[in-house]
């Protein structure tokens, strides 16, 4: 049995591939024997080739099909996850793979755990999330929103996994930010990090939002500030080559921080003649 590690798993024993960093992809383990059928005369009599004057008789000669290779796929998890190929003969698969490259058998195999291991390698900051509000915002008064521009906050940013001849390249390219201002409903998404305030009037040119209610402390739990939650979405494309022939693929990253506002209300107070 030939088992492919994910990334995140730790480095098992009798690794026949490792990639770049070390890191083991596939390793050799015993198959082991089938338990025996409760009922060995019925198995044998249910799974032997019939032919025109019954069951063919094993000693006969007849060659039998030989077995061909089980793929299972586990699913990743958090922590990682392993895919599984069983063959038939695991000690002879090895001694016929090559040293310096991955198994053709399980190529595309190979592309996504390379492809799970170069996204996980890149570096994605979490967002610094800003305001225009110095000190409290105010119901009606329009709120820039931004966060800190830089390679590690919008990309592009790039990174390669690879094992034998098989190779991956993973890059993050910031694609929105999504605003969650704190009042049920009160989300924004925009298409970039936003324009930073630097003491303009009137609303963000392309992120911003205007406060309609009051952080009054029985609206926020308590705290008397709305929890602002700001996440980037990273689009991350990769690309490489496995098994000799050209991958690709694409997903969705995403990173939060929070910080917190305080909204209050401006009053006007008209006064008249005495």
């Amino acid at each position: 049995m030939l088992l492919l590690a994910a990334a995140g798993d730790p480095e098992p024993p009798g690794c026949a591939v490792s990639d770049s960093h070390g890191r083991c992809l596939v390793i050799a383990v015993d198959p082991g024997r089938p338990e025996r059928p409760s009922n060995p005369d019925r198995e044998e009599a249910s799974t032997r080739p019939e032919t025109d004057e019954g069951v063919a008789d094993d000693e006969a000669g007849t060659p039998s099909e030989p077995e061909r290779p089980r793929l299972q796929a586990l699913p990743f998890g958090d922590g990682g996850g392993w895919v599984r190929q069983e063959v038939p003969d695991p000690a002879g698969f090895l001694d016929a793979l090559p040293a310096d490259t991955a198994p053709a058998i399980d190529a595309a195999t190979i592309a996504q755990v390379l492809a799970q291991r170069a996204v996980e390698q890149l570096t994605l900051d979490p967002p610094e999330p800003r305001t225009s509000a110095d000190g409290p915002g105010y119901v009606g008064v329009p709120v820039w929103l931004w966060i800190e521009d830089g390679v590690a906050s919008t990309g592009p940013v790039s990174a390669t996994a690879t094992v034998g001849a098989a190779r991956v390249t993973a890059t993050g390219r910031l694609s929105a930010v999504e605003w969650s201002m704190g009042p049920a409903g009160a989300d924004v998404r925009c298409t970039g990090p936003g324009t930073p305030w630097t003491g303009q009037a009137g609303s963000s040119p392309d992120c911003g939002y205007t406060y309609e209610q009051r952080s009054l402390p029985e609206r926020t739990g308590g705290a008397g500030r709305w929890t602002v939650t700001a996440t980037s979405v990273w689009t991350v494309t990769w690309t490489g080559v496995s098994g000799g022939l050209p991958v690709s693929g694409e997903e969705t990253v995403r990173v939060s921080a929070e910080t917190s506002l305080g909204v209050g209300e401006i009053q006007v107070l008209v006064g008249g003649e005495r």
